[in-house]
């Protein structure tokens, strides 16, 4: 298992006494860890070490958890710690209706015909969650994606969220070395085939927005080859961007999130879109998520996700939205996005 005993009954408890923590597992590998600890809210400042959360599109607001406690102490503890009182943040409760989404989406392209661009209209997929073993959805879900930064947390701002995400935001490691991707684009896996227009396009709106962002900020990026990241049955076409940086990480994040990948181009725009036809809150889902070790800090797209309370949970899928976009393959893509974590859940009942 990938999860131990320990780090299992830590997460219950600190569930069910609403304590902030987080579980995480790095791109590769089969070491889960947990922290838990005080949550607080930073602007435009370092974290020195922790796990963060950033919503979407909320300027460099991140909360953040202290590494205060480990999973044995949590559990040692357990018969002391009182249960944190407070407004819970419930999920959405009900799933995006097939019409409603034709119809948004269908209104967005009318509109991108007209002047162009790309915007990432996502929808919810909702349901009962009164027995469902949350660390047994975890444990299963992110068995199914090795090479996804996965992650499980609670915050009182937030609420309980559980996520793979293939997409690196940014990694910035003591050395100077920046590390990002443009991960855009989805199909079903196929053998080696050209991707076509509307995927191409929708993906080089991501690349060459964020090469700008950066070189607003001075730095110089250098952009990879072209390649396929699987993402259980579909793949997503990505180039990987690098570049020297010493300065503040938060900086670099804060100026690349949302990206085109979760929001579109021209972002104003994009922004726009999504406040007008999309009926439910984003909350986490299309911010970040990530970490400050003594590696350095990494930071991913929060996507690939689920909010989830003791009665209701709240799946989030998203596509790219061009010109070119039909709305049955759009309704499609999102369907096999959120089907692996659906699966999870619906295997976990108990």
């Amino acid at each position: 298992m990938l999860l131990s005993t320990s780090i299992s009954r830590a997460a219950s408890l600190c569930i069910e006494k609403r304590l902030p923590f987080a579980v995480y597992m790095m791109p590769g590998s089969d070491h889960a860890i947990f922290l838990a600890g005080d949550e607080s809210t930073q602007c435009n400042s370092d974290v020195d070490r922790g796990f963060f959360i950033s919503e979407f599109n909320t300027s460099g607001r991140r909360i953040v958890i202290a590494p205060q406690y480990t999973a044995e102490q949590i559990i040692e503890n357990a018969d002391t710690i009182a249960q944190r009182d407070g407004v819970v943040v419930k999920p959405v409760d009900r799933s995006t209706p097939r019409d409603e989404y034709d119809n948004a989406l269908n209104t967005v392209v009318n509109g991108l015909k007209l002047r162009g661009g790309k915007t990432v209209i996502s929808r919810v997929i909702c349901g009962d969650a009164y027995d469902i073993d949350w660390l047994s959805v975890a444990e299963k879900y992110f068995t199914c994606f090795p090479s996804t930064f996965r992650y499980l947390y609670y915050t009182a701002a937030t609420g309980a969220w559980i996520g793979a995400s293939p997409e690196l935001l940014l990694e910035c490691d003591n050395a100077g070395n920046l590390s990002t991707m443009s991960l855009a684009g989805t199909r079903m896996k196929s053998s080696n085939a050209a991707w076509d227009d509307k995927n191409r396009e929708e993906h080089d709106y991501v690349t060459r927005y964020i090469v700008d962002k950066l070189s607003s900020l001075g730095i110089n990026a250098t952009v990879g080859c072209a390649e396929n990241v699987g993402y259980g049955a579909i793949e997503h076409l990505c180039h990987r961007i690098t570049a020297r940086y010493a300065g503040n990480p938060f900086i670099v994040a804060d100026t690349l999130s949302p990206t085109p990948a979760l929001a579109g181009t021209p972002l104003d725009k994009a922004l726009n879109d999504i406040t007008l036809n999309e009926r439910h809150p984003r909350r986490c889902y299309g911010g970040y998520v990530g970490m400050t070790d003594s590696r350095g800090t990494h930071i991913f797209v929060n996507l690939r996700c689920v909010h989830f309370d003791e009665s209701r949970y709240c799946i989030y899928a998203g596509g790219g939205i061009t010109a070119k976009s039909e709305s049955a393959t759009e309704w499609d893509e999102t369907s096999a996005k959120s089907q692996v974590l659906l699966n999870a859940i619906n295997q976990s009942l108990s």
